[in-house]
């Protein structure tokens, strides 16, 4: 037997999560969470019948094999038979548990120990994620269950309008009102009409409700008292934050012997089930209830105010906003460059600095009156917007708001307690903080909005001695230290500044293997690597240099030959996506500023004196212990597409994930069609790399979630279960049988949604090789050189059929192949038996036998090996009797 609990004085959510369960379990019951309250036990008055509700006081817990868990994950709140069964049993022999919540997981709870299956998710309501079951399963649905079900979707999501709201609650409604739901029984039972009762204490509570502010926060707190218990209390609390215009509530009403406390909150900083907890109670960071005993309310609310007060998140500050470093432009600079650079860098405004102080500010509106009165040419210092409304390090985010309200101000610079500029807080570093980016612990970074253009940079940000960090590269290993010593010894020498960069950095603090050894230098790396060559010929080797970029590239010649990279710190700029870049030279903030990722932005210095320096601008050392991938600027995406391909590649490597804004940018990129001409050895390296991994099918899972799917491979291919599946067959396979390029085996897969006479243009677009492209044919139509004939082939003729097809071509046609068909039967036969099969003698052995020299004895062997291809020989000496017969014959 199996049951479906929930926990006590159930709402919606938890009766429609239950609901759907046995729609997934058929044999499961519903248990109720009782006492049964307001329009749940209404609704429950009508409807009990049409559901499948079992009291737990009647079942044998003992024939309970399993227990679902909805909308709940502690032990306390659930049905109290059960507890006091489970009680009674060591944990090791209880039934099955599986939970399906919505609440953040429990480490203490019910989730630690249920099964595998369980799903415990941020989404509005517990409901969801089984509704979101019951679409995957295709489960058929009556107009009246889905109503069911969209109550509690409903409820515990206002109506799609909680904070707490996700796009798969969207989706689950969307569903359940095309299978039918009652969108007038949903409103009658969600938003019931006060009963006189509940509109006198409503009344009560406006008349003894008090207002307080908690950084920035506005809370109505509230006590009452009535003499029988009063359903609705919910409902009433966030009537109090409509009525008052607040952003959370608490009531403590007095019911007959007890304390009934509900919070709502509607901003992240009041958490109410932090609060609610300090009470016994329980809920989510928007809703929450407690049932107090042996209290009065005004010490409840008095020690909710003290809860609030010490939990509530402090708002945030402009340091924790703005974008830094900032990149300013001269008032002198002309009106006509300022607008180009704002074309270049895809923004509306910049900060005017002189001698690093900070004296204006010009917009695209400036811009464009210059323009328009033919003054191009005249200097910023004309147009630019003056004195400069600042902004402190400190300024809480309702200052700002209100700044920028009052004084229609899209850009606040931040100084420091000296009055220099540190950082920039702009409109959308608000709107990204108003609307759920901003986190305490974990801050997503602005960089996205960087407008900057001349880099002020403060100190304590531009260099950070980080022991840590200076200990892993004083203990890399002795070849790859020298290295880097005698990089920062010889750049000092020459004047110059040497750094180490990107992946090598990132990985040596990951303490992750990397085989790249990059270097970035400010002053010319050509002139370094030749310095490197005349001081030390026997150890380093100056292969390639490139003048457009002023890079080099040198062969360390350690234990083993290592390939160094040597690069000059430099900016770029796209003139139209996807162009090669206009390079010119830079300091190393420029440098870092044209990079894909935050994580590939840390450098660490090599020179004496500073060697183990941390150069971290753009916060790459919090997003690794975050475990985040982000880009630096909206544009990063279309300026050069196949860092979507990256951003997946990097993502599935590391474990990480890519941050919303990222995330976002990409599908704009791709829903633009950036794929669409793109093509080159660049991404033809980028899918290599990413097909060439262990997680392959992540970094695939990441192209189409992001709605890349195959888009840049070919216009239309579409990467779905059947393809993902064919991936899965083929690193089985390739497990057993190795071949020389498996990524090709991969590719030629993906491929395999494209006609045959259209893969050419794929071809021309990955600038494959002739090999590569006849392997991919080749094991595409396989097929066609069996046939659909259902003939009975010797394993001699199979042999033939496939005789000199190269191995990658014959792993991408057993892929295909259809599971249990001739032609997949006859291709694992030939790579798992027939290439296998060889025979002993030789030419000479013939010989010896009275074979005459020549082609005769070509002609032998060849009989000899079908022999025993098609077992008729086994051993030399049978194959030595053969050859006999033959010649006798």
């Amino acid at each position: 037997m199996e049951i479906v609990i929930t926990h006590n004085n159930m709402d919606f959510d938890a009766l429609a999560a239950q609901f759907g369960v046995t729609k997934l379990y058929p044999a499961a019951k519903m248990v109720l969470g009782y006492p049964l309250v307001g329009n749940v036990r209404d609704f429950l008055a009508l409807y009990r019948s049409s559901l499948p509700i079992a009291q737990s006081k009647y079942i044998d817990l003992d024939d309970v094999k399993r227990i679902y868990v909805v909308d709940c994950q502690h032990f306390e709140r659930i049905d109290s038979n059960v507890q006091k069964y489970l009680k009674e049993k060591e944990k090791k022999i209880w039934p099955s548990i599986t939970v399906f919540d919505h609440h953040d997981l429990d480490k203490n709870g019910l989730a630690v120990n249920a099964t595998s299956d369980s799903i415990i998710k941020p989404v509005g309501s517990a409901t969801t994620i089984v509704v979101e079951r019951i679409m995957k399963e295709s489960v058929l649905l009556t107009p009246f269950e889905a109503t069911v079900l969209a109550l509690g979707i409903y409820e515990d999501t206002g109506c799609l309008t909680h904070k707490g709201t996700s796009k798969v609650d969207a989706e689950c409604v969307a569903f359940l009102l095309d299978k039918g739901a009652d969108l007038e029984q949903v409103n009658n039972y969600i938003r019931p009409k006060l009963s006189i009762e509940q509109t006198e204490l409503l009344e009560n509570l406006l008349a003894n409700s008090e207002i307080e502010s908690y950084e920035g926060a506005k809370v109505v707190t509230s006590v009452a008292s009535t003499e029988h218990y009063v359903d609705g209390l919910a409902n009433m609390t966030r009537k109090l934050i409509e009525i008052l215009s607040a952003q959370a509530a608490f009531c403590a009403v007095h019911m007959r012997d007890r304390i009934h406390l509900v919070g709502r909150s509607e901003n992240k900083s009041i958490n109410v089930r932090e609060i609610v907890r300090a009470f016994g109670g329980d809920g989510h960071p928007g809703a929450g209830s407690a049932v107090i005993k042996d209290r009065d309310g005004e010490s409840v609310i008095n020690l909710v105010k003290e809860t609030i007060e010490s939990r509530v998140e402090p708002q945030p500050t402009a340091s924790q906003m703005m974008t830094s470093p900032v990149r300013t432009i001269l008032p002198s600079l002309k009106m006509e460059e300022a607008g180009r650079l704002m074309t270049r860098y895809g923004v509306d405004g910049f900060v005017v600095s002189d001698r690093n102080e900070v004296v204006g500010v010009v917009s695209r509106r400036d811009i464009d009156q210059a323009m328009h009165h033919k003054l191009g040419h005249a200097p910023v210092r004309g147009f630019m917007s003056k004195p400069v409304f600042t902004v402190k390090k400190d300024t809480p985010l309702v200052e700002i708001q209100h700044l920028m309200v009052t004084e229609d101000i899209g850009r606040l610079p931040v100084l420091d307690s000296d009055g220099r500029l540190v950082g920039l807080v702009t409109r959308q570093n608000v709107l990204d903080t108003l609307y759920g980016t901003y986190s305490r612990n974990k801050i997503e970074g602005r960089l996205e909005d960087t407008i900057e253009v001349d880099v002020l940079v403060p100190e304590t940000k531009h260099r950070q001695r980080i022991e840590a960090i200076k200990n892993k590269f004083e203990n890399l290993e002795p070849s790859t230290l020298w290295l880097c010593s005698t990089i920062g010894e010889v750049a000092a020498r020459k004047g110059m500044v040497a750094y180490a960069v990107g992946g090598l950095v990132r990985d040596l603090i990951l303490g992750r293997q990397n085989f790249d050894l990059d270097f970035v230098v400010e002053g010319s790396a050509r002139d370094l690597a030749q310095s490197f060559e005349q001081d030390y010929p026997s150890r380093f080797e100056v292969v390639a240099t490139h003048e457009r970029f002023n890079t080099a590239t040198i062969i360390y010649h350690a234990e083993t030959d290592k390939e160094v990279d040597l690069s000059t710190a430099r900016t770029e700029f796209y003139e139209f996506p996807a162009a090669l870049p206009t390079v010119e030279p830079s300091k190393l903030e420029q440098d870092l500023y044209r990079r894909d990722f935050t994580i590939n932005t840390l450098a660490v210095c090599l020179n004496p004196g500073r060697f183990g320096e941390l150069t971290d601008l753009f916060d790459g050392l919090k997003d690794l212990n975050n475990r985040v991938i982000r880009i630096l600027h909206p544009f990063s995406f279309i300026e050069d597409p196949t860092r979507i391909v990256r951003a997946a590649r990097f993502a599935s490597r590391l474990g990480f994930r890519l941050s919303l804004k990222t995330r976002d940018k990409a599908r704009e990129a791709v829903a633009m069609g950036i794929f669409d001409n793109l093509g080159g050895v660049r991404l033809r390296d980028e899918i290599k790399m990413i097909l060439e991994s262990p997680e392959r099918i992540v970094a695939l899972d990441i192209l189409e979630d992001l709605g890349g799917c195959l888009r840049f491979l070919a216009s239309g291919l579409t990467y779905n279960e059947h393809c993902r599946n064919l991936i899965r067959l083929a690193e089985r396979l390739l497990l057993r049988y190795h071949v020389k390029d498996p990524w090709i085996v991969y590719l030629g897969l993906l491929l395999s949604g494209v006609d045959l006479e259209k893969l050419d243009d794929v071809f021309e677009r990955l600038h494959l090789s002739n090999l590569h492209r006849d392997i991919i044919r080749a094991g595409l139509s396989a097929h066609r050189k069996v046939g659909n004939t259902r003939q009975s082939w010797k394993r001699s003729q199979i042999y033939q059929v496939f005789k000199g097809s190269k191995e990658e071509s014959l792993a991408i046609a057993a892929c295909m192949a259809e599971p249990g068909t001739q032609v997949r039967r006859m291709i694992l036969l030939y790579i798992t038996e027939l290439l296998d099969v060889k025979i002993a003698l030789t030419g000479n052995q013939l010989v010896e036998l009275g074979v005459p020299r020549g082609p005769r004895i070509g002609e032998i062997l060849e009989q000899v090996h079908i022999a025993k291809l098609d077992g008729e020989i086994k051993t030399e000496q049978e194959e030595k009797r053969y050859v006999s017969a033959l010649i006798g014959s």
